[in-house]
């Protein structure tokens, strides 16, 4: 165990400053968020004060009209008027029917926070191994008492883990900085979208959440292995030829068969765990789930697709390993 925990600080040392520079990108992004709910936040208040009251014409929620939405401060109170056929509807149920879409809406905030390190990890990969060949540290690293499989075993868990780790703290701090836009908002507002926020189950959502990395990590684990398959055998270039190669396999495939089979086989692989994410959470939307309930963690991870991830990965580590092993130098 002491040896993996050494190799494992070994691959934080030397990149540290991405995995930095990656939060520290994240967070000055949200923060230019919060910069422009503030001003967004100026605009009502002065719209509101001007006007003495703020109203949306044609509120509709999972393409359901509710009405007209006035909104009115009479003091420090808040006064919300609902006008239209759904206006009758009590207020928890109209609660119940905002909060799926804004649920829905912070997935897909955290979607695009994993795609964002899923892209930088492709460069891990890529340079994994293909970075110690190039400046001969390959021999160095072979030479000291641990086996190959511990030094390739802490790349792939060094990789798959980040993504998984850094992916996390990111949607948690995306979930914060959407708590702290609300409260930079202000009243009225920051009523109205904390009662549909309350609706939401954060401990079910972050859970949920943290299931789906744990299963992308498996599925994306073939990738992995192909990339540091290629930057083990390659003169240069590996992200290039691991990403481009196949790419324009599929093209050539399909235009001297007239099949587009290869390019189905890769946007499968691309998208099909990210449907793991949206598909259930459309049906939760669309009224054919109940509440908010969320995913079971074990419907993503024990399936058919993660077996055949699992299968496919031990392939290609066993084809790294034997190239591993051989040490070919670069260009």
């Amino acid at each position: 165990m002491k040896p993996m925990m050494i190799l494992l600080k070994r691959e934080w040392l030397e990149w540290q400053r991405v995995i930095i520079g990656t939060v520290l990108v994240i967070t000055f992004l949200n923060l230019l968020m919060l910069l422009s709910v503030a001003r967004g936040s100026s605009w009502f208040h002065e719209t509101l004060e001007r006007e003495g009251h703020i109203n949306m014409e044609d509120i509709q929620i999972n393409d359901e009209e509710i009405g007209d939405i006035d909104i009115r401060m009479d003091g420090n109170n808040l006064e919300v008027y609902i006008e239209g056929e759904k206006s009758s509807e009590s207020v928890d149920k109209m609660l119940e029917k905002a909060a799926k879409p804004v649920a829905f809406g912070l997935r897909l905030g955290m979607q695009g926070t994993f795609v964002f390190v899923l892209f930088l990890s492709l460069f891990y990969f890529s340079d994994a191994v293909y970075k110690e060949r190039a400046d001969n540290s390959t021999l160095f690293y072979r030479s000291l008492p641990v086996s190959d499989h511990l030094l390739l075993g802490s790349k792939i868990i060094a990789g798959l883990t980040g993504v998984i780790g850094i992916t996390f703290f990111l949607s948690i701090e995306y979930l914060l900085f959407m708590r702290l836009a609300i409260a930079v908002w202000g009243e009225p507002i920051n009523t109205m979208i904390a009662a549909v926020f309350s609706q939401i189950s954060y401990v079910g959502m972050i859970w949920d959440w943290l299931s789906y990395l744990i299963y992308a990590a498996i599925r994306m684990a073939p990738l992995a292995l192909f990339l540091m398959l290629v930057g083990a055998y390659v003169k240069g270039r590996p992200l290039l030829i691991g990403i481009g190669g196949p790419i324009l396999v599929a093209i050539s495939w399909s235009i001297v068969f007239k099949s587009a089979a290869l390019f189905k086989i890769i946007g499968k692989f691309f998208w099909g765990f990210n449907l793991a994410v949206i598909e259930p959470w459309i049906d939760m939307i669309n009224g054919q789930g109940s509440g908010l309930e969320y995913v079971n963690p074990w419907d993503y991870i024990f399936n058919l697709d993660t077996l055949v991830a699992i299968v496919v990965s031990g392939l290609l580590y066993y084809g790294l390993w034997l190239i591993y092993r051989k040490n070919i130098p670069t260009g």
